[in-house]
């Protein structure tokens, strides 16, 4: 006969921070999705430069999130708990395309509208 053991207890902030990064690449890949079909489409181009401000807000907000998520499983793999390890490998592979998304989406911006 098993007996059941009790799954370990995350910390909140780490489930809180996976789930907030999370959601802002569903958001990052929903804006990418709409300027695409925008573009093929014909959206009017206020609606196309709202849809990269917002692309380039939710990438930046990415990789600011991906790097507290590479260092709270930092600090957690310093305590010994090594499994935390390819969570921070996620972490620094959104946290890329966060910044590589943002900065394309803001060298658009500036070639349709200039650099105001």
């Amino acid at each position: 006969m098993q007996t059941m053991t009790p799954p370990e207890k995350k910390p909140i902030i780490l489930i809180l921070v996976k789930r907030t990064v999370l959601f802002f690449f569903g958001i990052c890949l929903l804006s990418l999705f709409l300027y695409a079909i925008g573009t093929i489409q014909g959206f009017m181009e206020r609606t196309q430069f709202m849809l990269l401000r917002i692309t380039v807000m939710v990438g930046l907000f990415i990789g600011v999130g991906s790097m507290y998520g590479i260092s709270l499983d930092l600090w957690l793999i310093f305590h010994k708990k090594f499994r935390y390890l390819s969570g921070m490998g996620g972490y620094f592979c959104l946290g890329i395309f966060g910044i590589i998304i943002a900065g394309l989406a803001s060298f658009i911006l500036v070639l349709a509208e200039g650099n105001l």
